[in-house]
């Protein structure tokens, strides 16, 4: 029996960004989710990390990160 194949960088970066996301949306319908400086404000520290992790996602890209909403707001 052989080893499972172990994904490509590219694969697991996107895993792990899908999985970042999904986090995030947990967090956006249990209603605590906030952006920037109001997100580092949280009560918890995990609420903070998460927070920062919802603020990184949805205001920084980088070329082929798979985002095309910041291609239209550069124009």
């Amino acid at each position: 029996m052989s080893a499972p194949q172990r994904p490509t960088e590219i694969e697991y970066l996107r895993l792990i960004e899908t999985l970042a996301h999904e986090v995030v949306e947990q967090a956006a319908e249990e209603g605590w989710l906030e952006f920037g400086e109001l997100g580092q404000q949280a009560p918890t520290a995990l609420q903070c990390t998460v927070n920062a992790l919802a603020t990184e996602l949805r205001f920084r890209h980088h070329p082929d990160d798979g985002c095309l909403d910041h291609l239209t707001e550069d124009a």
